[in-house]
């Protein structure tokens, strides 16, 4: 089946998405490291905005080293970035390897498939590569929802991450 999204979709889906959590991260570093570390039950991880955000960026690099073919890719854990400034540094140099690699994707590439292993349980697994970076975009809206809502609570709200004020600013 060839995928429903075009290349020109995810390329500018992946611009939205780096814009939206800029957002949340300068709305982050705003807050301070000890609004970052104050454990909010029900969180994500040990219930830190700290612990969700480092969980975001790895789970964007953990795909993205897939996607380039390493399949046996491991998540790093949010130790591996002991600040929200070093997640943010972990965010950047991540975006700007993300973004060659869109650059260069092509459509045939985009529906070809992907190879990798799950972590839980831990078997292989096969999917489309669209349909790997459609899942990425999705998570990641998932977790930035989360800090946004955190960064309110802290009285640090970010500023809209909607689509359609990207699409105002940029379109």
């Amino acid at each position: 089946m060839d995928g429903p999204v075009s290349l020109e979709l995810i390329r500018f889906t992946a611009e939205f998405h780096d814009w939206a959590n800029g957002r949340i991260l300068r709305a982050a570093e705003a807050a301070g490291e000890a609004a970052a570390r104050a454990r909010i039950p029900g969180s994500y991880g040990d219930g830190s905005l700290h612990a969700l955000l480092a969980h975001l960026v790895a789970s964007e690099r953990h795909w993205l080293r897939r996607w380039l073919g390493d399949a046996e890719a491991k998540l790093d854990g949010p130790g591996t970035w002991p600040t929200v400034a070093a997640v943010r540094a972990a965010w950047e140099g991540h975006r700007e390897e993300r973004a060659r690699f869109f650059a260069e994707l092509d459509e045939a590439q985009l529906l070809a498939v992907c190879r990798y292993r799950r972590n839980q349980p831990p078997v292989p697994d096969e999917r489309p590569l669209w349909q790997l970076i459609l899942h990425v975009f999705n998570h990641s809206t998932h977790h930035r929802a989360e800090a946004a809502a955190l960064l309110t609570a802290a009285g640090y709200p970010p500023e809209s991450v909607d689509m359609i004020d990207y699409i105002r600013r940029n379109g």
